[in-house]
C-alpha cells in the first residue's frame, strides 16, 4: 500500500508512520511512503493542498477539522492543520474497529481484518477548540511520553508542562517521595531539563499544542530555583523586589511558586517581560505562554503602590507590556492568563491593548457534586478586599460569577481549568460517578461560554480504567454523543465478552464506596497541604451508621467478582483486554483494605481506621512497581491521608 505524504514536518511524518503501523497491525499490509501525489494509496494532506472545502475553519491554527474519504485503502485523509490529519487517521482507524484504551504497551485494541473493501467517509469539526491536559502528580519520562502520545488518539489537542521546568513533578517520581522501599534517584536541574526537552519534542511530534510556564516564571527571571532561603534573596540583592506581606518581604513556604513580587515596581516587570521574550526566542515552538501569578492566596504585595491598585489591574499591565515586547520582537505566541483567587476580580482601570493575542482561563474549583449545573447562578461577587480572600474554595458558583463579570470586558477565547481528575477520582474506585459528573460538566461548557477545558490531572489513572478521560475526549470532539453510547463503545473494547459484568461491577463499587461522603467538600488543596492552616479534616462518612451499612457489603462484592476477573485473565487472548482485567485484579487488595478502614471510620473508631490507612500506604509503597503507570502513588497516598483524617500537613511523613 502507498501512503502519499504531501506535507512536511515531524507531525506530518508521525501521522504517516501511525497510519502505516496500524494498517500493518490490522491486515498485515506494509506501506511505502511517497512524498508526491499519487492515486493508488492514501493521501495525507491539508485541505488547501487538495483544494477541499474549509467550511467551519475560522482559524486554521486553532480549529480542528478533518475529512476522511477512503475506499479499499485508496483515497485521502485531510485536515485544517497538520494535527487534524492525525486526528483523521485515528478516526479512520476507529471506523476500522480500533480503540485506544490506555497509554503504553497493550493499550490499543486492534482487530485483525481485511481492509481491501473497507470504506470510511466522514467530515468532523471538533466541537470545542481547546481540549487540553496539564502535568500533575508523580511523573517519569516514560509514563509522560506514553501519555502524551495517547492524548491525540482520544481527540485532545494540547498539553501543558507547568513551570519553565516541571522539575517538581519529575522529582516526586525519581526521588520516590514517601516510599521508604525505594532508593531515591534525585534529579539535577540539568537532568530535568533534558527530560523536558525530550517531552517537548514528543508533544510537538504528536501534534499537540504546547502550553508552557504558568506559576513559576519568576524563578528563572530572578535566578531562583527549588527551595530557597532568605539568605538567597539577600545574596542576589532582590529583597526590594519581593512582595511585602504583613510588613515583611519574605519568601512563602520557602518556594518561589507561592511568592509574589512587587509588580508595580517597573524593574520587576521589565525583568519578567525580558525573560518572557528570551524564553520564547529560545523555544519558538511554544504555542501558548501562560502568565499566572504565584499560587495560593493572600500573598500580594502590600506596599503603597500595589495597594493603590488591584491584582487584576497589575496583571493587565504586565500582559500589555509583554504583548508589546513580543510584537517588537516578531513573536506571535499566544498568551493565556488565568482568573484565580485575587486576580479573578475584573480590573478597575486597565484594559488589554491587543485582545486578539490573549486567551482567558477561569480556574473552576468545585466540590464535584454540584458541578456546572447545580451552582448558585445568582451569586454576586463581593467587593475585593486586599489580601483578605475568604470566598468558598470548592464552589463553582464563585468562579463562574467572576467569569460572568469578565465577559463584560473581554470578548476573546476562553477555556476552563478544572481538577476533576487530579485526586478527586480516588474517592470513587469504580470511576462511574466521577465519569458521569465529568460528562455532565463537559456537556455544559458551551452554555457557560467556554470553548473547552484544560484538565489539571494526574497522568497515572488507569485503575480501574481510563474511561473518564476517554469519555471526555469523545464529548469534547462530538458533544451530541450520549453517555450510554460512550460507555458501550469503551467497555466492549476494554473488557471483551464480559464487558457488561465489568461495568455493573464498577457501578456497584461507585455506589458502595459512597464518594460524596468521602470527599472533602470544603478544604482547598493548599488548605489540605499546610499544617499552619490548623484545620481539622472531618468527612461525611465518619461516625455514620448509614454509610457503614454499604461499606460492609464491599468485601463480599470483591470476593464474588474475583473469579470473573481470573476467568477473563486466563481465557482472554487479546493483550489489551487481558490487561484491563489484570488492572482490576491488582486493585482488589487495595479496595479491600480501603473498605476496612472506611468501615472502622463509619463505626466511629478513627484511631483504628488510621492504622488501616497506614497499612494501606505501606502496602502501596511495597507494591508500587505492580501499578507503576496505572496509579499515582504520591497522589493516592495524599488522598488516603485526607480520607482517614491525618494531620492536615499531608506532605509530612506519618509514623
Amino acid at each position: 500500500m502507498n501512503i502519499y505524504q504531501l506535507e512536511k514536518g515531524i507531525t506530518a511524518d508521525y501521522a504517516s508512520e501511525e497510519l502505516a503501523k496500524y494498517i500493518n497491525l490490522i491486515c498485515g499490509e506494509t506501506s511505502d511512503m511517497r512524498y508526491a501525489k499519487g492515486e493508488n494509496g492514501i493521501t495525507l494532506a491539508l485541505f488547501d493542498t487538495l483544494g477541499l472545502s474549509t467550511e467551519g475553519v475560522d482559524d486554521p491554527t486553532l480549529d480542528d477539522v478533518y475529512e476522511v474519504n477512503v475506499d479499499g485503502l485508496c483515497g485521502y485523509i485531510a485536515g485544517s492543520n497538520i494535527r487534524s490529519i492525525l486526528f483523521g487517521i485515528y478516526a479512520f482507524l476507529k471506523d476500522a474497529g480500533c480503540r485506544f484504551i490506555r497509554p503504553g504497551k497493550d493499550g490499543d485494541y486492534v482487530p485483525r481484518k481485511d481492509l481491501s473493501s473497507f470504506r470510511a467517509k466522514l467530515r468532523v469539526k471538533a466541537d470545542y477548540r481547546y481540549r487540553t491536559d496539564c502535568i500533575e502528580g508523580t511523573v517519569s519520562y516514560e509514563a509522560l511520553r506514553d501519555y502524551v502520545y495517547w492524548l491525540p488518539k482520544l481527540g485532545f489537542n494540547g498539553y501543558m508542562l507547568q513551570g519553565t521546568s516541571p522539575y517538581l513533578w519529575y522529582d516526586r517520581y525519581y526521588a520516590h517521595h514517601g516510599n521508604k522501599y525505594k532508593t531515591p534517584e534525585p534529579l539535577t536541574n540539568e537532568e530535568a531539563d533534558i527530560i523536558t526537552a525530550k517531552i517537548e519534542q514528543d508533544i510537538k511530534r504528536s501534534g499537540l499544542a504546547l502550553h508552557s510556564v504558568g506559576h513559576d516564571y519568576m524563578a528563572p527571571a530572578f535566578n531562583l530555583f527549588g527551595d530557597i532561603t532568605e539568605e538567597d534573596i539577600d545574596r542576589l540583592g532582590i529583597r526590594d523586589y519581593i512582595a511585602v506581606v504583613n510588613g515583611e518581604r519574605k519568601i512563602k513556604y520557602n518556594h518561589i511558586r507561592y511568592t509574589n513580587f512587587c509588580y508595580t515596581n517597573k524593574d520587576v516587570r521589565k525583568k519578567l517581560v525580558d525573560y518572557f521574550v528570551k524564553y520564547i526566542k529560545e523555544k519558538p515552538y511554544v504555542d501558548f505562554l501562560h502568565i499566572w501569578f504565584a499560587d495560593g492566596i493572600n500573598n500580594f504585595c502590600e506596599c503603597e503602590n500595589c495597594r493603590a491598585t488591584t491584582p487584576s489591574d497589575i496583571l493587565i499591565m504586565l500582559l500589555n507590556e509583554t504583548d508589546k515586547a513580543f510584537a517588537e520582537n516578531g513573536l506571535d505566541t499566544k498568551i493565556v492568563f488565568e482568573l484565580y483567587n485575587d486576580s479573578a476580580w475584573p480590573p478597575l482601570k486597565e484594559k488589554l491593548d491587543n485582545p486578539s493575542r490573549f486567551t482567558i482561563m477561569p480556574c473552576i474549583r468545585q466540590n464535584y457534586v454540584d458541578g456546572y449545573e447545580n451552582y448558585n447562578k445568582d451569586y454576586e461577587i463581593p467587593e475585593h478586599l486586599y489580601n483578605n480572600y475568604t470566598l468558598p474554595r470548592k464552589d463553582a458558583s464563585v468562579a463562574l460569577a467572576f467569569w460572568r463579570e469578565w465577559q463584560k470586558i473581554f470578548k476573546g477565547d476562553c477555556f476552563f481549568f478544572d481538577y476533576h481528575l487530579y485526586s478527586d477520582h480516588y474517592v470513587d474506585p469504580g470511576y462511574c460517578q466521577i465519569s458521569h459528573r465529568l460528562f455532565r460538566d463537559m456537556k455544559l461548557l458551551s452554555s457557560l461560554k467556554s470553548n473547552g477545558i484544560m484538565h489539571c490531572s494526574s497522568q497515572k489513572r488507569n485503575m480501574p480504567n481510563t474511561f473518564p478521560m476517554y469519555m471526555c475526549g469523545e464529548i469534547l470532539v462530538d458533544s451530541t454523543l450520549t453517555e450510554d453510547e460512550i460507555i458501550s463503545d469503551y467497555f466492549r473494547s476494554a473488557y471483551g465478552n464480559d464487558w457488561q459484568k465489568a461495568h455493573e461491577y464498577l457501578q456497584t463499587l461507585s455506589e458502595l464506596f459512597q464518594p460524596d461522603l468521602v470527599r472533602d467538600l470544603e478544604l482547598a488543596a493548599d488548605e489540605e497541604m499546610y499544617a499552619e492552616r490548623n484545620t481539622k479534616i472531618i468527612l461525611g462518612y465518619m461516625h455514620n451508621p448509614e454509610a457503614l451499612a454499604k461499606f460492609r457489603i464491599i468485601e463480599a462484592v470483591l470476593k464474588a467478582f474475583a473469579p470473573i476477573i481470573e476467568k477473563n485473565i486466563t481465557e482472554e487472548r487479546n493483550p489489551c483486554i487481558r490487561k484491563s482485567w489484570e488492572i482490576l485484579r491488582i486493585q482488589l487488595p487495595i479496595l479491600s483494605q480501603l473498605a476496612e478502614g472506611l468501615c472502622l471510620g463509619a463505626e466511629g473508631n478513627m484511631a483504628q481506621a488510621r492504622e488501616v490507612g497506614l497499612k494501606l500506604i505501606d502496602y502501596l509503597a511495597k507494591n508500587e512497581d505492580t501499578f507503576i503507570n496505572d496509579l499515582d502513588f504520591g497522589l493516592i497516598v495524599r488522598r488516603i491521608k485526607v480520607t482517614f483524617g491525618f494531620t492536615n500537613n499531608i506532605f509530612a511523613s506519618i509514623k
